[in-house]
């Protein structure tokens, strides 16, 4: 049987934490067939992000007509855009409808010195979306204050919301307190918190890829959009806790993209 196909649009990680390479794991584990469509290039490694190398939006709108004129797409996850004319390049082929289940994942961190600029070529992709999953700092710089709490996290969600998005998840994963993590969702029935098992770890690197590849792959499977979320977190949880106690480099690891071993328990309120 020929495999659903999803599209992967970011930057490229040389860790292979993150990034399409971290998407394209989900996808595999998924058994889900995974094009790419590379806006940048970075050098990074488990201690962190060392330089980015930016491919001009020329460059991405190849890429992006090479892959949708020749295959059926099942979804797309967005990650990092790094500048406001590889957002374009994007935009425009959301606009034309070419872009179906949009996942975007707003990814700023390489984003320094320009973040302005890419965050608002970012709230004209975000209409287009079916679900967006900014994590607590990129929901600050989407919303223009500053998101602390889980209640912080819910009106975030809702004023991006208001934007275009169907749902919106914000991220509370990084949040130290409590044995529970907490994300904030905003549906078109108003907010709902998920609640999962905090995985102590410091193997936490590619977090938000992971989760918004795997949304983008339920969503290709054929998934409503809340058995897609909490499905992706249980994915996260199980991939949190394979890789517990790894030592693959001298900073904060990879995910286990392929162990099915951990089970975790999850609820939405």
């Amino acid at each position: 049987m020929t495999p659903l196909a999803v599209l992967a649009i970011g930057g490229s990680d040389s860790s292979g934490g993150s990034g399409l390479q971290a998407d394209l794991k989900v996808l595999a584990a998924m058994r889900l067939y995974g094009a790419t469509v590379a806006t940048s290039v970075t050098a990074q490694n488990t201690r962190g992000l060392q330089d980015v190398f930016e491919l001009p939006g020329n460059v991405v709108s190849a890429q992006l007509s090479a892959v949708l004129e020749d295959m059926s797409i099942a979804a797309v996850k967005v990650g990092m855009l790094a500048t406001a004319e590889a957002a374009a390049a994007v935009t425009a082929k959301a606009r034309s409808g070419a872009l179906p289940n949009l996942v975007v994942d707003p990814v700023l961190e390489a984003a320094a010195g320009r973040r302005r600029g890419v965050v608002t070529a970012l709230e004209r992709l975000l209409p287009y979306a079916t679900v967006a999953t900014p994590n607590r700092e990129e929901a600050s710089a989407l919303v223009g204050w500053e998101v602390s709490t889980p209640a912080d996290m819910a009106g975030a969600a809702a004023q991006i919301a208001s934007n275009g998005p169907k749902f919106v998840v914000v991220t509370g994963g990084d949040m130290v307190a409590g044995d529970e993590a907490v994300d904030a969702v905003w549906t078109d029935a108003g907010a709902r918190f998920l609640r999962y098992p905090r995985v102590q770890t410091r193997n936490n690197r590619g977090t938000g890829c992971t989760f918004s590849a795997a949304i983008a792959g339920r969503l290709a499977q054929g998934d409503e959009v809340l058995e897609a979320l909490v499905a992706a977190k249980e994915y996260v949880s199980r991939g949190l806790s394979g890789a517990r106690d790894w030592q693959l480099g001298n900073g904060s690891g990879p995910l286990d993209h392929f162990g099915w071993s951990t089970f975790a328990a999850f609820s939405a309120s």
